[in-house]
């Protein structure tokens, strides 16, 4: 340790200092640094390989510390005389740990890698819940075929969905990778497991409004009555914000006013109120700053208030009233749906026939790749292709 500002150095190198009034004792070294000496014990012999070992005991009880040391000892004689291996004497350490116990230190560490409460707590559900419907009850059960088995399962029975089922799958990987990191497992059973194709077996496939949705949509918002008088005004605002900036309805609801730089027109998405926990600033229409600022104003919202006051639940009750007041089918003969999710994919889809560069459209989104962007949030209708077919030079 560092040398103490109130140490003295006396004979043979012995250093006193007080701490909170209790002294203590060290020995100067060579680099100028402090030796102390450890409450605990630590345990030193010879490995099978003839390395010396010190390994801490984490005790201050000096016969549990011996039979520590003994331990080890029994394990290294079994090893000289051929009665097992290394790696069986680790497999046997990894059944003494608890599925619990493993999982706990999972969730330290993603606590310790800035993961939000929120993510932490459903990634621990998920799985709990895959180990249960796999009775793995210890991290030596975590097997490659039992977890296909499982997902072969799922695929089957068509009760979650593909999206679902990779985010399962995501879990369990990286809680079985970090086992295998901090050596509670020999190595990582899970290491080839692939997420499975979302596309086959999609159960619901959003599109996009049309133009004239669009509107009905925004005339229904503004004249249906609610309880509340300000149901209405509000609706159509956050649609308008929805439509006009990509928003997902969560990152909405969080929407507070510092996060809107008035003047410049711009928008600071915070890491904490995104999906993928990263933050971003985004341009925004002036005519939709300029709504904002008026209601903000009208509202007395402060800085650091919500300016909008509905959770997923509510947004959705009420989206699906207004869809039925503008007379738009929640579900299209084709099989495709409508929910709050849809104006989203609305605004990518607008970007698109407004002649606006894929990767632009796919920035603005914030998506990670553009074939995101192009395969989930752009409807592309064959009026559209055929309109583009028509502008080639014909030969």
């Amino acid at each position: 340790m560092p040398m103490p500002d109130n140490a003295i150095i006396g004979r043979n190198g012995i250093v006193t200092w007080l701490v909170k009034g209790i002294k203590r004792i060290g020995k100067l070294s060579k680099s100028g640094k402090v030796n102390v000496q450890s409450e605990n014990w630590t345990a030193q012999f010879t490995d099978e390989t003839g390395t010396v070992r010190r390994v801490a005991t984490k005790t201050t009880n000096r016969n549990a510390a011996e039979k520590i040391l003994a331990r080890y000892v029994a394990e290294i004689d079994r090893i000289r005389a051929g009665i097992a291996t290394r790696e069986e004497l680790s497999k046997a350490h990894v059944k003494n740990i608890t599925l619990d116990d493993a999982l706990n230190r999972f969730c330290t560490k993603m606590t310790a890698s800035g993961n939000t409460t929120k993510h932490i707590r459903l990634t621990e559900h998920r799985i709990l819940h895959l180990c249960q419907e796999t009775n793995i009850d210890t991290l030596v059960k975590i097997r490659r075929e039992t977890i296909e088995r499982w997902i072969a399962s799922e695929i089957q029975k068509k009760t979650l969905t593909p999206s679902s089922i990779n985010h399962y799958i995501t879990a369990i990987k990286s809680f079985v990778k970090y086992a295998a990191e901090i050596e509670l497992l020999p190595n990582n059973p899970l290491k080839c497991i692939r997420k499975i194709n979302e596309a086959v077996g999609q159960r619901k496939v959003r599109r996009a409004l049309t133009d004239e949705e669009v509107k009905r949509l925004l005339q229904a918002a503004e004249t249906r009555q609610c309880r509340s008088k300000e149901k209405s005004s509000e609706r159509s605002l956050v649609y308008r914000l929805l439509l006009g900036t990509g928003l997902r309805s969560t990152e909405l609801s969080l929407l507070t006013p510092n996060q809107i730089d008035f003047a410049r027109n711009r928008l600071t998405i915070e890491a904490a109120k995104t999906k993928n926990k990263k933050a971003d600033v985004l341009p925004m229409r002036p005519d939709l700053v300029q709504s904002v600022k008026e209601w903000v104003e009208t509202h007395d919202v402060k800085p650091q208030e919500r300016i909008f006051h509905f959770d997923i639940h509510s947004i959705r009750r009420l989206f699906y009233a207004d869809l039925k007041a503008a007379d738009i089918e929640r579900v299209g003969s084709d099989g495709r749906s409508i929910d709050v999710h849809s104006l989203r994919k609305t605004f990518g889809t607008m970007l698109a026939r407004a002649g606006v560069p894929l990767t632009t459209v796919q920035r603005l989104m914030r998506h990670s790749t553009p074939l995101l962007t192009a395969k989930l949030y752009i409807d592309v209708d064959p009026l559209d292709m055929t309109q583009a077919l028509e502008k080639m030079k014909t030969f």
